[in-house]
């Protein structure tokens, strides 16, 4: 059973676990929107888009990651 993360705007639902999964996980959002994570982190920047569940649960990961990456160096 997946766990289910409440938060206030809406349920993550985290399927996949670990590295693989998250970078699994940023790879369907990228395809599909067209964008890459970096473009996304940028037009949220930017104040480009509207907020919305896929975008609230992207951004999530993308923050994720980054904290994995700067505990790798």
């Amino acid at each position: 059973m997946p766990t289910i993360v409440k938060t206030k705007w809406t349920s993550v639902n985290f399927k996949n676990a670990g590295i693989a999964g998250l970078k699994k996980d940023l790879t369907v959002f990228e395809k599909k929107y067209g964008w890459s994570t970096q473009t996304f982190l940028q037009k949220i920047e930017r104040g480009e888009l509207e907020e919305s569940n896929d975008f609230i649960d992207w951004l999530g990961l993308a923050q994720i990651d980054r904290h994995i990456k700067m505990g790798e160096r």
